[in-house]
């Protein structure tokens, strides 16, 4: 039953866009010829009839199909994004085999003798259902294995989001390790990267890599839907006046216009609030409580105070045979509710890191998201100060009053070495005075003592 409704939501989210492009092909329609050409640069068989605008109606056109230009330039770009490159996260290698187990399952299901018991047995790979868990999960009996393959895609980053035990969190479902921030989704079966919701709106999952431009789609369908509403609206009321009557059709673009704009302004401003924050949507619904349990580097393991206030975790486990990679030891922390590790601090900053560095990355769909490259040997997403701040508290960093103090001390050390080498090197009377005196004072006694010293 939950596959057919994925089934079926998932061709509702094919054909929804065939949908929305008849309208806009009705709308371009409307205003084109019964607007502009009809209404506008025809001239009424009267005498006192009004001159045609050709002026008003050129101009009218040229903007309405500029702003269309740019929506589908928009929706186009989504489209394909999502369908080509929607942020998956691979499956792993089990998960051909679990899917076989499951299946089998199901066709005991049929029967209705083992219903209940099968539904028990797929907690590790069922149709529709999210199952999260960790190493030290007490419903994970045979997640994966302590050196299960993919774990060093995590370890060999300085910081990354983890469980209690330290250990990434496990999709079984997909059967692999979920990446920072990434959701599985329910309507395509799979764990998406930093995933914002399942939209039959534009034909699939707006995650990442097409968050951007769902953004700029959302705001040139504002601006297009607005226009039409005011030029919709003006005419209407001028006809009316005019003639007493209406046209069908502006009624109705009119009407579509006042919907999908109002739509489109809400999506819009909840779009750009998540992203002030350099959230998402599924981030945002617990963002104010929300705990995030991160594991950060320790550069040097024996700086630290012992013992440790917080558990530390290596990897690789010594049980691996991968001794070509150093261990590594992480602090497990944990922010305050509330606090995200990923907001970096201004929401200028936050914006860039969805919309781009530049004003043409913002209003043209044409490169990902910065925070699609996931490049950075700090995490795979861009830390704030929150990361920073926990690195202080916990003794990775020396915080800045601490390193001031240490700087004044070694200073401090440094001048003392320095009085106790001239006290020591006071034998030397030349050595004395090449440090101790003036130059004139120098000079005078280097006369003095030469011929003592010949």
């Amino acid at each position: 039953m939950a596959c057919g409704q994925k089934v079926a939501n998932l061709a509702v989210a094919r054909i929804i866009p065939l949908f929305l492009g008849g309208l806009i092909i009705y709308g371009c329609w409307a205003f084109t010829k019964p607007l502009c050409i009809d209404y506008l640069l025809d001239t009424p068989h009267e005498e006192n009839a009004r001159q045609p605008r050709r002026g008003l109606a050129a101009g009218l056109l040229v903007v309405l199909y500029v702003l269309l230009v740019f929506l589908l330039a928009a929706y186009l770009r989504l489209i394909v994004t999502i369908v080509w490159n929607p942020g998956y996260i691979p499956r792993g290698p089990e998960w051909r085999q679990v899917r076989e187990n499951n299946l089998s399952d199901e066709t005991k299901q049929h029967s209705g003798k083992h219903r209940r018991k099968s539904r028990s047995r797929q907690r590790d790979g069922t149709c529709g259902r999210d199952v999260e868990v960790g190493l030290g999960s007490h419903t994970e009996k045979s997640a994966y294995r302590q050196d299960a393959v993919g774990l060093e895609a995590y370890y060999l980053k300085d910081v990354f989001v983890c469980r209690e035990d330290g250990k990434p969190t496990w999709c079984s479902t997909c059967c692999q390790f979920k990446s920072d921030r990434a959701h599985h989704c329910r309507e395509v079966d799979r764990c998406v990267r930093k995933m914002d919701h399942f939209c039959p709106w534009v034909g699939g999952v707006v995650s990442e890599t097409s968050f951007k431009f769902f953004i700029q789609f959302i705001f040139y369908t504002t601006l297009f839907t607005g226009f039409n509403i005011i030029v919709m609206a003006v005419f209407v009321a001028e006809l009316s006046k005019e003639r007493g009557s209406v046209n069908v059709h502006w009624i109705l673009v009119l009407a579509l216009s006042a919907f999908f704009g109002l739509f489109a302004f809400a999506m819009l401003l909840s779009s750009l609030h998540i992203t002030w924050h350099n959230s998402s949507t599924i981030e945002n619904l617990d963002r104010h409580t929300k705990v995030w349990m991160l594991a950060i580097l320790i550069p040097r393991l024996e700086d630290l105070p012992r013992p440790a206030s917080f558990p530390i975790v290596s990897f690789p486990p010594l049980s691996t045979t991968q001794s070509s990679i150093p261990r590594r030891h992480f602090a497990i922390l944990h922010t305050k509710p509330g606090e995200s590790p990923f907001d970096l601090g201004s929401p200028l900053a936050n914006l860039k890191e969805v919309l781009g560095y530049s004003i043409v990355d913002w209003l043209l769909p044409l490169k990902h998201s910065p925070c699609t490259d996931h490049s950075h040997q700090e995490g795979a997403f861009r830390v704030g100060p929150v990361v920073e701040r926990l690195r202080r508290e916990a003794g990775l960093v020396p915080s800045r009053s601490s390193g001031g103090s240490n700087a004044q001390s070694h200073h401090r050390r440094k001048r003392t070495h320095g009085h106790q080498n001239d006290e020591g090197n006071q034998g030397n009377p030349n050595q004395h005075l090449a440090r101790r005196s003036s130059e004139r004072h120098h000079r005078e006694h280097r006369d003095h003592r030469q011929p003592t010293s010949r």
